[in-house]
């Protein structure tokens, strides 16, 4: 998807709700005939992972998961062209299975008689041209699928204004550790390169956006169900969200995602190089669209002053610290650092040569010393407790909880 310069294709089909499967199958087979179909993307006996949007166990109604409908419709289509379906994710809050079954998903999955993966273990994936990581955690589960299709929810989002095709790959990272990537990169558009990373790691071949009931306000899990009534498909993850984003009047400049889409060249952003196919955009454009009036800074996923959460910071990020008896001064380090200038100088004179305040812990300088020179130096706290660990079981039991209060809308 990287690179394209050709005109791409996005299609967009009515559905006015959910009530009839009927209508939802008919919908999204129409937008797909646009792309070629599904056998355009599965072939017989691939297995495809539909990565859907679980951030927290919600009803459906409430349009903070994708909906089942949508999921059971894609499942339909995967199979008739052949390939074997996987449903999974990795919440936010809570786990995959119970997600899955407050949003309805694990029904659907149980009677179509596809499979649920738990997003739990992790796999390293290398990727040379990711541009903050290029040795990426993700969940194992990429190692068994032949094609990744995203299922993403139209909302809004209270750090990143919106979340759409390219952030839903966010949550291929499971359990804590996306909570950790936000300790670790305090800087919003830094957050944004690595879900870029993450999407060019992971090579997404199709988006079905859930745009049907999106949310606006303040989403991706507090804001207001919206009435659109439309499927959104593509190829280019980029392209979907633009034409999504354009629905809404939510200016591109002020979405970080798809402005490191645009820094990366990954996809095309540029409205007058997508077509679109099924409907017009003036069909299902929502002009009073409610935005994010003041997106949150990137630190704010606990309810604590700014001086505890950067004190937690501390303690959870390892920093980078030179060993000065390996160090043999050839400068990878620093010249691989996609802070610039580099937040690490180690022919710099005394001092520690690594410049804690833009240092966005992406560690590249430790992955590419030629002599293991870098050491990651833990705070008091992490080398105390597992704090990954506890992390999880937190999440966990806030799933539980929202589960109780979310069920049935209430």
């Amino acid at each position: 998807m990287a690179g394209k310069t050709e005109e791409t294709v996005v299609a967009a089909a009515r559905l006015e709700s959910y009530a009839q499967f009927d209508a939802v199958l008919a919908a999204l087979r129409s937008a797909l005939s646009h792309l070629g179909g599904m056998s355009a993307f599965v072939k017989p006996g691939q297995r495809v992972l539909l990565k859907v949007n679980l951030v927290a166990p919600s009803a459906p109604d409430l349009a903070v998961t994708t909906h089942p409908s949508i999921v059971r419709a894609a499942i339909r289509l995967v199979r008739e062209a052949g390939g074997l379906p996987r449903v999974g994710d990795g919440p936010g809050v809570g786990d995959t299975a119970t997600a899955a079954r407050v949003s309805g998903i694990a029904a659907v999955v149980e009677e179509e008689g596809a499979e649920l993966v738990r997003f739990q273990d992790t796999a390293l994936y290398d990727n040379a041209e990711n541009a903050i990581l290029k040795r990426l955690p993700l969940t194992s589960a990429l190692q068994d699928t032949d094609v990744l299709i995203t299922l993403p929810k139209l909302k809004t989002h209270c750090q990143m204004a919106f979340t759409g095709a390219l952030k839903n790959q966010y949550g291929l990272i499971p359990g804590s550790a996306k909570g950790q990537y936000h300790f670790r990169f305090q800087d919003r558009d830094r957050l944004a390169d690595l879900m870029i990373d993450v999407n060019r790691t992971a090579h997404p071949a199709l988006a079905i956006m859930d745009a049907v009931m999106a949310m606006e306000g303040p989403g991706p899990s507090g804001g207001t169900p919206r009435y659109m009534g439309v499927l959104l498909c593509g190829a280019d993850l980029a392209a979907v969200d633009a034409v999504a984003c354009a629905a809404i009047n939510l200016p591109l400049s002020e979405v970080p995602v798809q402005q490191a889409a645009i820094r990366a060249g990954f996809g095309v952003s540029d409205l007058a190089r997508i077509r679109l196919c099924g409907l017009s955009l003036e069909e299902f454009r929502v002009p009073d669209f409610q935005l994010v009036k003041a997106p949150l800074n990137i630190m704010r996923i606990l309810p604590l002053p700014q001086f505890a959460l950067r004190w937690i910071r501390s303690q959870l990020a390892p920093r980078p610290q030179i060993n000065p008896e390996k160090c043999i001064k050839c400068r990878r380090c620093e010249r691989g650092c996609p802070v610039k200038p580099a937040a690490i100088e180690p022919v710099a004179e005394g001092g520690s040569r690594v410049n804690d305040r833009t240092c966005i812990r992406c560690y590249c300088c430790h992955e590419f010393c030629p002599v293991k020179a870098i050491d990651l130096k833990k705070g008091m706290l992490a080398r105390l407790l597992n704090l990954s660990t506890w992390a999880d079981r937190a999440s966990r039991l806030l799933g539980r909880v929202a589960a109780l209060f979310r069920r049935g809308g209430h």
